[in-house]
């Protein structure tokens, strides 16, 4: 409720005469609607900022998965270039440019430069100095012996080899000294590091245990297995012999040769066991006869002989059973090898 106030003139503004009274009107203007337009340009400054945030935060800086900066490696030497390029996911690519300002092997120059986005596994060309007198080292790990040094020799190197026991195959070239890719003078020699195998492990005695045993105790060792089932007088399942003998030395990976009893058998009424011919071994070579003896089914023992003749070094002298003996196929055969005295 509110009053309404009027002007008045003077003819009203003279006294009332007696026993009269004026009555004055006051009236009270509206209250102001309150302005809106400021609390929308705050939203609206929020809502852009807002965006803009969100922009900065998610989007790519380089560091995902997928790509990143190629880092600086001009200055560095060639193997510190490939190694700190390898760490980011980038294959280098090595050329070389004579020059007598900078030390051998330094990097020049880069393509991409530092600081490009770049995918992982993208290559990166590296330019190193060179002399006039070197050449670029090539890379030979994993090669063979024989291929490195073929390697080497077309790029005007020699190569040595030095021969360490590995879990690598034999013959595989594991380092190299200089690296690959780093500068070295014409018909340097290079130094090759080569797998000889795997150190020789010794061949367990496993006669007489179940097949899963003598399987479970030769894969340990890292050996592999050939297994033959014959009619034996053991148990099923009993292996009755082996092939090499136990004690000997092979490399792993090597296969051991295994008899596996099948069982018993009887023939006819009289339960008389089959019996085979033994093969004539003599004057073979020990490996040979001892493989001819143990695929007719025959554990193998050896003997060492002197032998009077150098030629007679490994070879069978005499068997016993003798070649054409029939004696039940477990039985065990004693050969007899020439071993050179001294």
């Amino acid at each position: 409720m509110f009053r309404r106030r009027r002007r008045v003139t003077e003819q009203e503004a003279a006294p009332a005469p007696s026993g009269q009274y004026v009555q004055e009107e006051v009236v009270t203007p509206p209250p102001r609607r309150p302005r809106l337009w400021p609390w929308l340009l705050l939203l609206l400054v929020l809502v852009i900022g807002g965006i803009f945030a969100a922009y900065f935060l998610t989007r790519d800086d380089g560091s995902s998965a997928s790509s990143q900066r190629v880092p600086d490696v001009v200055g560095l030497s060639t193997s510190v270039a490939i190694q700190r390029l390898g760490q980011r996911g980038y294959p280098a690519i090595v050329k070389g440019r004579v020059s007598t300002e900078a030390s051998l092997g330094t990097v020049l120059s880069q393509a991409p430069t530092a600081g490009t986005e770049l995918e992982r596994s993208q290559q990166v060309t590296i330019i190193v100095a060179r002399g006039p007198s070197t050449v670029e080292v090539p890379n030979v790990v994993g090669l063979s012996a024989v291929q490195a040094l073929v390697r080497l020799q077309a790029a005007n190197l020699k190569g040595r080899n030095v021969q360490i026991q590995s879990v690598q195959p034999k013959g595989r070239v594991i380092r190299q000294a200089p690296a690959g890719g780093s500068e070295a003078k014409k018909n340097a020699t290079v130094v090759l590091t080569v797998s000889k195998g795997s150190k020789p492990v010794t061949v367990p005695p496993v006669i007489g245990l179940t097949e899963a045993a003598a399987t479970a105790t030769l894969s340990r060792l890292g050996l592999r297995l050939s297994v033959s089932r014959i009619a034996a007088t053991q148990p099923k399942g009993i292996v009755t012999s082996q092939q090499p003998a136990a004690g000997t030395r092979a490399q792993k990976g090597s296969i051991v040769g295994l008899n596996v009893s099948t069982g018993p058998t009887t023939t006819g009424a009289t339960g008389q066991r089959p019996r085979r011919t033994v093969p004539d071994t003599v004057g073979q070579d020990e490996t040979v006869a001892r493989r001819a003896l143990v695929t007719a089914g025959f554990a193998v023992r050896t003997v060492d002989q002197p032998a009077a003749d150098p030629s007679q070094e490994g070879i069978v002298l005499r068997q016993k059973p003798a070649g054409g003996d029939r004696v039940p196929p477990d039985s065990q055969v004693v050969v007899y090898v020439g071993r050179a005295s001294g």
